[in-house]
């Protein structure tokens, strides 16, 4: 089966915000599992925009290994000390990627969705990714980009990518191929992008 990246997304508690490493450390302590099956790595942080939201990012060997874990008792102990965490019901995302660990713990990672507008095909949007794709290669403080369609949308496509800073992001779109390209998606899908600095967490 092929792996999987989960992605959750929520706006945290004053608590978790104040001492997330206190709150982690309890989540831990309620897992009776020293290490949870299928779950090869995860990490964690706080999205630069607006640092009330944070990501929780697990990669999975495979979807059924994620749905089994949600299914036993430890996860379940889990879920009653998780709510201290949560100030809104997460968002969970799914999505293939690969060869996406230098990008999640790169300095900063920008989190991007490419929504179809009404009666588009994805087969119009995918040339474009792939271009985008083509066009990042070789850009200065860039940390690689990897993209897939998120798992059961198949109106949406799901992109993380590393870089040196928040800053080197948008001098890198901010003209140029990569802005030529982002417009054309932009005339097809609605765009959807935030930044996070990642830390990854020891299994």
């Amino acid at each position: 089966m092929a792996s999987v990246t989960q992605i959750m997304y929520f706006k945290t508690s004053s608590s978790y915000l104040q001492d997330p490493s206190k709150l982690i450390s309890e989540l831990a302590t309620k897992s009776s599992a020293s290490k949870i099956e299928g779950l090869s790595k995860a990490y964690l942080g706080f999205q630069t925009e607006d640092p009330s939201y944070a990501f929780w990012v697990f990669e999975w060997t495979s979807k059924s290994a994620q749905e089994a874990y949600h299914q036993t008792d430890n996860f379940k102990a889990t879920q009653v000390a998780s709510q201290q965490v949560f100030a809104s019901r997460p968002t969970h995302t799914f999505a293939g990627f690969s060869n996406s660990s230098q990008i999640f713990s790169a300095p900063v990672t920008e989190f991007v969705t490419f929504t179809l507008k009404s009666g588009v095909s994805m087969t119009a949007l995918q040339p474009l990714v792939t271009q985008l794709q083509a066009e990042l290669q070789g850009t200065p403080r860039f940390y690689g980009s990897s993209w897939a369609p998120v798992v059961d949308k198949s109106n949406v496509y799901y992109g993380v990518l590393g870089w040196e800073s928040v800053q080197a992001h948008w001098d890198a779109v901010g003209s140029g191929p990569l802005k030529e390209i982002i417009d054309e998606v932009k005339k097809i899908a609605d765009l959807w992008l935030v930044h996070a600095i990642l830390t990854p967490y020891e299994l």
